[in-house]
């Protein structure tokens, strides 16, 4: 019997609205993937399967780490009343990216490989999967200025994941760089929509505590602007590893 599992299931699909909300004028929602809440579920675990080569966890804490993914790309009201959206630390909206904090082995990385997958056909959804450390690897390989300036442009693209901040070093490239510092403060100057996961830095799993230390690592000037360019989402749970 998987009577619990199947009633978490059915929980978080009885809550998804029946399409993505579309809030863009009329000629741009023709040209907009409509996307059924059962089918983007049913798609997602067939994909994570796929890719990952196990089953999808659906204990209660994953269910609520996937909750309110889902509910923010489907656009769903119900996002603004999930227990690990932050909104003490930072208001939310359908209009800012998603900075995940979270211990290790909790999925953050798994399920966005998913989406990326998933989202490959649907103009307003698609992003790019990055790692921090390759991208400080791909600049310390630039040979030119002109491959600097490519990369950092490369990185301005409508939606752009960034998996695990904090953990890559300084490029050193004739002189020292922090690449994702760059990054992020140009995708606030260009209000760019990013995604980006990283791991507590303390060992109480205090997600205040370790956006106080990103904003240590990265300067005062991003740490400010975490706020505006983000929901904050704690993934909660034990790792799956």
């Amino acid at each position: 019997m998987r009577t619990n599992k199947t009633r978490d299931i059915g929980s978080l699909l009885s809550y998804f609205p029946k399409s993505i909300h579309n809030t863009q004028p009329q000629n741009v929602m023709q040209n907009r993937t409509v996307i059924d809440r059962r089918h983007l579920w049913n798609i997602f675990e067939k994909t994570f399967y796929k890719i990952h080569g196990k089953k999808l966890k659906q204990n209660p804490d994953a269910i609520n780490n996937l909750k309110v993914l889902f509910y923010y790309f489907l656009q769903e009201d119900e996002f603004f009343k999930c227990e690990n959206l932050r909104n003490d630390i930072s208001k939310p909206s359908f209009q800012k990216g998603l900075l995940i904090i979270g211990g290790f082995g909790l999925g953050k990385t798994d399920y966005f490989k998913v989406f990326e997958i998933i989202f490959q056909r649907i103009n307003h959804l698609r992003f790019k999967y990055y790692t921090s450390k390759k991208l400080v690897t791909d600049y310390e390989k630039c040979q030119t200025p002109f491959d600097k300036d490519s990369l950092f442009r490369d990185a301005e693209r409508k939606l752009m994941f960034i998996d695990d901040i904090n953990s890559e070093r300084e490029a050193s490239n004739y002189g020292k760089v922090d690449v994702i510092e760059e990054i992020l403060y140009r995708r606030y100057d260009n209000r760019l929509k990013t995604y980006t996961t990283c791991n507590y830095t303390t060992r109480d799993n205090c997600a205040k505590q370790t956006l106080e230390d990103l904003g240590k690592r990265y300067g005062g000037r991003i740490y400010d602007r975490f706020f505006e360019m983000f929901n904050i989402i704690e993934f909660k749970g034990t790792s799956f590893r």
